[in-house]
């Protein structure tokens, strides 16, 4: 069903508006992941501002989505919002109506359902019963389900304004919170006038902020002094006043209450205060989880030289650095022409011609590694020892605790998954090897594998929580020294005979050769005389190369690394949990590369 959207700025009223599906999905898809991720962390529940705050926040944030054609992202922005106020015990508190109202259109523009959007509507008719649609998405039909919802709710009893007089104590602001029966918009506005009381002073107006027909206005206490005052409200449409609680000569009195200090606590004039509930975080974490990454490879691979494919050119240039990167094994390439003609056997070389070899041979070209282009690559499988240690722990505000941990961990990549089948570098370099290995017709090669692949570094981690809850929330830095290294399919097969060129294109490459002008490709020294057999040699390496062959050599990052981190912590019981979390990483010098691991496990708390 297409998705449509109605009554919306620039468009004509009531006149449908079809949202293209796949920009709405492509769109929103990193919001709700967002968003899942959110609600799994628990973090954007912590926030210093008011719910008054955060909801007028969401509801500008869904509005302005739902202009953009963001459908999906408006209404996981609502919803957020809805869950967080749920946890804070707001069911039916005024500032969730316009939020509840929004959300009753976005379900109708979706999916056009009578039931769900008047059932939704009716959620915000509950909170608010002279709620009203925001503007940008008000349509007669819309506007009539609203009335329906309304219809099926008791009218309260109440006036024009309703309002409970709060509780002033000394040395504290006073809030004042009033919801209005007539409409609020940009030009019927709310206002709290007051003064002190017994005086005849000058009513003086305090700013109120609204949000849909709920205002909320504050007097400070370097203002009201800490007395009793006089106060009415009013709804304004420019100068015509539309209602009022109270007014100039019949206002509302708010009396002092003065602060009392805490009742016994069971042993007379016990002067230790109560503390409050808090969160009992651990001193110590020893954690041990198993991770696996992906990030961004390019540059060069390890372990693999510069292949000759079909498309390249095979000259004598390339012929030294095949027959020098045989000789040299797992060492290193003759740093001089002088040198590879000393390490080579004439007996080896196409025609026993050292010379002209050694007038070609360039060091630097030869010990080229293979080039991969830019594109993502795994990090199969690590492990992740870590020590943390709690250094300090603090409430926020009355709901919530924060501790900040510090400790080190290890990278410690058990698997790479690489598969790079080379001739056997233990071999001796000599007649028999290259008669046996290199000019065999089914080269069995030996897998090269690497050194131990290890980071190690710091941690700097903020965990947060509900006041005794326990699930944590995580944020934190790392950094540390160390290599990773990330898998890259190189899409050929392996070279099992060492002579640069892989196995399946072995025929191919030898067939380049013409008769005018003939480099045989080593080790088929005789290709260019008629009548050899070395052209089936070649064709009996390529038959020979196993089924879905494919080369897997990998990218080495390091040796620095710094990033952020984000998870979470579970602690059911008090020496053990779980935790998981995303490190986002960028990796240096040698090659800078972003990587992101994944690590989840076991942690033992005391």
């Amino acid at each position: 069903m297409p998705l449509l959207i109605t009554g919306m700025t620039r468009v004509e009223a009531h006149q449908p508006v079809h949202a293209p599906r796949s920009r709405i999905r492509s769109r929103s898809r990193l919001h709700l992941l967002l968003f899942t991720l959110a609600l799994i962390l628990g973090l954007p529940g912590v926030s210093l501002a008011g719910p008054l705050e955060n909801a007028k926040e969401a509801h500008s944030r869904a509005l302005r989505q739902f202009t953009e054609l963001e459908l999906d992202s408006a209404i996981a922005t609502v919803e957020l919002e809805l869950v967080h106020a749920r946890r804070a015990g707001m069911i039916h508190d005024p500032v969730l109506a316009p939020l509840l109202a929004l959300r009753g259109g976005l379900i109708h523009s979706m999916t056009s359902d009578r039931s769900r959007t008047v059932a939704a509507l009716r959620e915000a008719v509950h909170a608010e019963y002279h709620v009203s649609l925001p503007v940008e998405m008000r349509t007669e039909e819309l506007e009539a389900l609203l009335d329906e919802a309304r219809a099926g709710v008791p009218r309260p009893r109440r006036g024009p304004i309703d309002h409970t007089p709060p509780t002033a104590l000394d040395g504290q602001d006073i809030t004042f919170e009033a919801v209005s029966s007539v409409p609020l918009s940009k030009h019927v506005a709310m206002a709290l006038w007051w003064r002190k009381a017994a005086t005849n002073a000058e009513f003086v107006r305090a700013t109120v902020e609204t949000f849909g027909n709920l205002g909320i206005g504050t007097i400070p206490v370097t203002q009201h002094a800490d007395v009793s005052i006089e106060y009415f409200f009013s709804v304004s449409d420019g100068g015509q006043r539309l209602a009022s609680l109270g007014d100039e000569s019949a206002p509302l009195t708010l009396q002092r209450t003065r602060n009392t200090p805490p009742g016994p606590t069971g042993l007379p004039n016990d002067p230790t205060p109560l503390k409050a509930t808090t969160t009992r975080w651990p001193r110590l974490y020893l954690n041990l989880g198993i991770g696996t990454g992906i990030g961004i490879s390019y540059g060069s691979v390890e372990q693999t030289y510069q292949q000759y494919l079909p498309k390249d050119t095979y000259g004598v240039a390339e012929q030294a650095c095949a027959i020098a990167r045989w000789q040299a094994g797992s060492g290193e390439l003759p740093t001089s022409p002088t040198r590879f003609a000393e390490s080579v056997d004439p007996a080896m070389v196409p025609g026993g011609n050292v010379e002209i070899l050694q007038d070609n041979y360039d060091p630097t070209e030869c010990a080229k590694r293979h080039s991969v282009t830019l594109g993502t690559a795994s990090a199969p499988l690590h492990l992740n020892p870590e020590v943390m240690v709690r250094i300090h722990d603090r409430n926020i505000g009355k709901r919530r605790s924060l501790a900040v941990l510090i400790g080190a961990f290890g990278r410690l990549q058990v698997v790479t998954g690489s598969s790079v089948f080379t001739d056997d570098p233990d071999e001796p370099r000599d007649l028999h090897t290259f008669e046996n290995q290199v000019r065999s017709p089914k080269p069995t090669g030996t897998r090269r594998k690497h050194d131990f692949t290890w980071a190690a570094g710091g941690k700097l981690q903020f965990l947060i929580a509900k006041r005794g809850g326990k699930f944590h929330g995580m944020l934190g830095l790392f950094g540390g020294y160390g290599h990773a290294r990330l898998r890259v399919n190189m899409g050929f097969s392996n070279d099992r005979n060492g002579n640069s060129v892989p196995d399946e294109y072995e025929k191919i490459l030898s067939d380049k050769a013409s008769a005018q002008s003939c480099t045989p490709v080593w080790p088929y020294n005789e290709r260019c005389n008629p009548g050899n057999g070395d052209q089936s040699l070649a064709m009996a390496v390529q038959r020979s190369v196993p089924d879905g062959d494919r080369r897997i050599d990998t990218v080495r990052l390091g040796s620095g690394f710094a990033g952020i981190l984000l998870g979470f912590r579970y602690q059911p019981y008090k020496h053990f949990g779980i935790y998981g979390e995303a490190n986002i990483g960028g990796w240096f010098p040698n090659r800078a590369s972003l990587l992101v691991d994944i690590n989840v496990g076991p942690s033992i708390t005391f």
